[in-house]
């Protein structure tokens, strides 16, 4: 709520001042009578707010003052005479428009807060603030403003969480420096890192930067929530509200669009500007809403790539999301170790530039930059007979045809640049050629005259390693769109994206804090058991820990398997599923006396080890220079050897490759059925989540194996959370 200065006479209280807010400039729409009696309200709110903000006044007294005015306002439900003048207006607002006493104490008590100096400690703190101070005033309001449908009342309070919620950005940092609060709760500060005295001064800590940002996302989710509650029979009635609404989200975007720079002096918007947007706010409230909107609960089942990316799409557009993980910590199958004193991937994963959906993802966290992911300049090919060639890809400074045509680079690979080889690549690139529905990728390329040592030294090479399957059994199609999106994209597409974390902490414990931030729910070593079903539609699910956790709408990231098990056996969906072959993927951590070689990362061409990652920067300091750490990957994995057949197979190798003996001690990690296979197949069984409509009404699919005309990636789990429509 906006503050004015305190006025001793409490009748037609102070109305120079009070119109001057953002809430007075929305009356200007209403008829007369109602204006006049949002008027009377309004200048009760300001006057319990001056009274709560009164610095020169002691505390206790403020607070004895409120007290009075929580007896007027139960002498007035009470019938009683001999009033103050303001009350005596507030009586007639009151009766005339039947509002519920219980609104109007909330708002002394959400003010009275600030007369404590207590801080807020946890979300649950500040929501009950904000109720009092904002939402309890919006349903005050739609009584005022003559709204007949129930759902205005859940869009009343959501819309006073969004409005409040951007107060609290807009002045975090006038909020400090004028009256030292803080209306962040101490749990979130913590989490970003962030101390109280730092919002004095954010740009000093780049912490705050991404506390904002998490802030912004919060009141995004009450807005888009408000969007979804506002009902079409209402909004006519509700101009003054979506006037405000309009002002407030633009002060956010804008926040948004300054790189949450905020200043001292906070964001403003111009009269004129605010003209314009009340005019547009006008005109929308002119055309119907749209049927069949959805809104509620929303239970995600799996705390993976898919579910985070998930969770956080449905909380940003407005859903109360509820994430069920049955391990201790969000990531899913991708999850870390400790080994010879570092945290590492428990598989060396590894990102490329083209993956948009889960970029984006890890933008929404503020979990994007270096300090996780490092951008590698280029790629090392090795070969067994020792040699090596570097594929350098185009700087940020070259042209746009450079860049376009950048993936020309890789003809300094040892048999690459023959003629068919780049023909095949130049109509690959600009759709030429389509390979035939079904056709194996080592049919294709042979049909296309590709040789065998291009076939060898790079389809092979990039057909296993990005889609996990030997060219003799991918999809052609499959494997023509994977490198149309990567490789031949130009840009940086192809550019790798080596974590420096397990790539888990980039989800994790993110996810969670903006998931609880929005009022929602994290369960984690909470596995799914099953799903209840009422008259076709899931109403709850059932956990380890919990019998019936209800919602409006299921949504599974859970791996193929873990789905099956809860769909009935008879389910259409289940019986698809079946279909679905997957493929095992093997990571092996060596320690070695002596540095293997130069570049961080290489590409084994023609040997059992696909890819080599130099880790050693992730080992203990005092390690430093006497040992290094490096990890292997082995992708479409048919070893099931044991670590000394393992150990011999990987001594050879580094050998035959580098020209070193000096591994010292190994961990291999066999990852069984790690992702799904690209055989044709697999890829016609992987379903999309609209073809379960006709089965599931409530039940949305998402997760790595779902169809997205990608292979089983870290980027196609983020894809097919993205593209469900809500």
């Amino acid at each position: 709520m906006d503050v004015g200065n305190t006025e001793s006479s409490t009748s037609s209280y102070h109305i120079r001042e009070r119109k001057k807010s953002n809430l007075a400039f929305a009356f200007f729409c209403m008829e007369k009578e109602r204006a006049k009696d949002m008027e009377i309200f309004y200048a009760f709110c300001r006057l319990m707010d001056d009274i709560a903000d009164e610095e020169n006044n002691p505390k206790p007294a403020r607070r004895e003052s409120l007290a009075h005015w929580k007896e007027e306002i139960s002498s007035i439900y009470a019938g009683k005479t001999g009033l103050s003048p303001l009350a005596e207006e507030m009586r007639g607002v009151i009766n005339r428009r039947k509002i519920p006493q219980e609104y109007i104490q909330a708002i002394i008590d959400g003010v009275m807060r600030d007369t404590f100096d207590k801080p807020f400690e946890t979300f649950e703190d500040i929501r009950k603030y904000c109720y009092g101070v904002a939402s309890a005033v919006g349903l005050v309001s739609i009584h005022i403003f003559g709204c007949k449908n129930p759902l205005s009342v859940k869009f009343a309070e959501s819309l006073g969480y969004a409005l409040q919620f951007t107060n609290i950005l807009r002045d975090v940092v006038d909020d400090y420096r004028s009256h030292g609060r803080v209306y962040i709760p101490l749990e979130e500060l913590r989490a970003f890192g962030v101390s109280s005295e730092d919002l004095a001064e954010p740009s000093k800590n780049p912490n705050c930067k991404d506390l904002f940002r998490f802030m912004h996302f919060r009141a995004k989710h009450f807005f888009n929530k408000s969007r979804r509650l506002l009902a079409g029979e209402d909004k006519r009635a509700l101009v003054p509200a979506l006037i405000m609404w309009a002002i407030y989200e633009k002060i956010l975007d804008n926040i948004a669009a300054s790189d949450f720079s905020i200043k001292a002096v906070p964001v403003k918007i111009s009269k004129a500007k605010k003209i314009a947007l009340a005019l547009r706010a006008i005109r929308e409230s002119k055309r119907p809403e749209p049927e069949g909107k959805k809104f509620g609960r929303a239970a995600v089942l799996g705390g993976g790539v898919a579910g985070c990316s998930m969770a956080l799409k449905l909380a940003l557009e407005g859903f109360d999301v509820s994430l069920f993980e049955s391990r201790a910590r969000l990531g899913g199958r991708a999850s870390s170790i400790n080994w010879e004193g570092a945290e590492l991937d428990n598989g060396t994963h590894a990102l490329m530039g083209c993956y948009d959906n889960f970029f984006r993802v890890l933008k929404t966290l503020g979990t994007s930059g270096k300090e996780y992911f490092k951008p590698v300049e280029g790629m090392d090919f090795a070969f067994p007979d020792g040699g090596k060639y570097s594929v350098k890809y185009p700087p940020a400074s070259a042209g746009c045809i450079k860049k376009i045509f950048s993936f020309l680079s890789y003809a300094k690979v040892r048999d690459f640049a023959s003629l068919d080889n780049i023909r095949l690549l130049m109509e690959l690139k600009f759709g030429l050629k389509v390979p035939l529905p079904g056709i194996k990728a080592l049919d294709f390329l042979k049909s296309m005259n590709v040789s065998q040592a291009a076939i060898s030294a790079f389809w092979e090479p990039f057909c296993v390693s990005a889609l996990n399957t030997p060219l003799k059994d991918a999809d052609a199609q499959l494997m023509v769109n994977t490198i149309k999106k990567s490789v031949l994209k130009g840009n940086d597409a192809a550019i790798l994206y080596l974590p420096q974390k397990p790539i888990s902490h980039s989800l994790s414990p993110r996810t969670e804090i903006y998931i609880k931030g929005c009022g929602g729910s994290v369960y984690l070593s909470e596995a799914v058991n099953s799903l209840k079903f009422r008259d076709g539609k899931i109403v709850a699910v059932s956990t380890s820990k919990c019998d019936a956790c209800g919602c409006d709408y299921v949504f599974s990231a859970l791996p193929v398997g873990a789905l099956k098990s809860i769909l009935h056996p008879y389910s259409k969906l289940r019986a698809q599923l079946e279909k679905i072959k997957f493929a095992d993927i093997l990571n092996i951590y060596f320690t070695s006396s002596e540095k293997i070689m130069d570049s961080e990362y290489a590409c084994m061409i023609g040997s059992p080890i696909h890819w080599i990652f130099d880790h050693s920067q992730k080992l203990p300091p005092q390690s430093s220079g006497n040992l290094f750490l490096y990890g292997a990957t082995i992708s479409a994995n048919t070893i099931k050897a044991d670590n000394a057949e393992t150990e011999n197979m990987l001594r050879n190798e580094i050998k035959k490759f580098f020209g070193k003996d000096s591994i010292q001690k190994i961990l291999p990690l066999r990852f069984a059925a790690a992702t799904i296979s690209a055989d044709a197949e697999t890829e016609r069984s992987r379903p999309r989540d609209a073809d379960i409509r006709n089965e599931f009404e409530n039940l949305h699919i998402c997760g790595d194996w779902v169809q997205t005309n990608l292979p089983c990636t870290i980027e196609s789990a983020a894809k097919s959370a993205n593209d469900i429509k809500l």
